[in-house]
């Protein structure tokens, strides 16, 4: 694996997150890393929902290291290749509206 991949292992091991045995795919799989980012996003609201201030914050640290050093900085381009490469709309919609979701994501970050 390269050192990217082990890096995002490493969070998804911080998180709590293991990938099923059955996934057949790498670690960095977009859907593997879209349920990384529901796992902490639905983590983060339990959290505050239940007055851990503490879980909350480092759920959200977490996400912020996540996003800023994984997933934004590939998304954009990822999703211009499927945009690109697909025959059909609903892949290219598709692949806006993930660059789309997590741009938002980012966006509820704030400055960081």
């Amino acid at each position: 694996m390269q050192e990217s991949t082990l890096a995002l292992v490493a969070l998804y091991e911080a998180g709590g997150f293991e990938i099923d045995e059955d996934f057949r795919d790498l670690p960095d799989h977009i859907a593997a890393e879209l349920e990384f980012l529901y796992l902490l996003n639905f983590g983060a609201l339990a959290a505050e929902l239940e007055d851990d201030k503490e879980a909350a914050a480092d759920r959200a640290t977490l996400r912020q290291q996540f996003l800023s050093g994984h997933l934004i900085p590939w998304i954009a381009p990822f999703a211009a290749a499927v945009k690109a490469g697909a025959e059909s709309d609903f892949y290219r919609e598709l692949a806006d509206l993930t660059a789309r979701f997590v741009a938002m994501q980012a966006d509820m970050e704030g400055p960081g």
